[in-house]
């Protein structure tokens, strides 16, 4: 048996089994899948009890999930849903600068959709978002950090408040 054969058999053999598990419910062949912890990291900038700001990585567990009748199930965030306020489509021009240290208004996420933004935690280290990069900004209660645009055109981002 070729190689791609076997593995649409397999996939096949996921899909059938998927379709008998109830709805919400982790798929019974879930468990011969691969870890999922490598499925999605995003940057996170928080407050330490001094008010500096620091990155860390966030690893998102995943879990399988009967997420819509009629289609084969997906895998979603273990934890659940995030309560979130909205959601606001912005655009750093080219040049913009707010490099001076800042904190965000809330606690949000900012997902890039073009360009790029460089963020500068008080620690002095800088990390840059490229398209489809995600940041969890948690710094708002403190110094927060410094933020440009690094792209020679608009860097536009997706930022969701959080609901606290």
């Amino acid at each position: 048996m070729k190689t791609t054969q076997f593995k649409k058999l397999c996939i096949s053999a996921l899909l059938v089994t998927s379709a008998f598990c109830q709805a919400g419910e982790p798929a019974a062949a879930a468990d011969a899948a691969p870890k999922t912890a490598d499925l999605l990291t995003y940057d996170r900038i928080y407050t330490d009890k001094n008010g500096d700001s620091h990155f860390d990585k966030v690893t998102v567990n995943f879990k399988v999930f009967q997420y819509a009748n009629d289609v084969p199930p997906v895998w979603v965030e273990s934890a659940g849903l995030r309560p979130a306020k909205a959601v606001q489509f912005m655009a750093a021009p080219t040049g913009w600068d707010g490099r001076a240290h800042h904190p965000p208004p809330r606690r949000q996420f900012f997902i890039v959709l073009t360009g790029a933004v460089a963020f500068t935690a008080t620690d002095g280290e800088t990390r840059i978002l490229h398209p489809g990069q995600v940041l969890l900004m948690e710094d708002h209660k403190g110094k927060g950090h410094g933020s440009y645009n690094v792209d020679q055109g608009n860097s536009i981002v997706v930022a969701v408040p959080l609901a606290d």
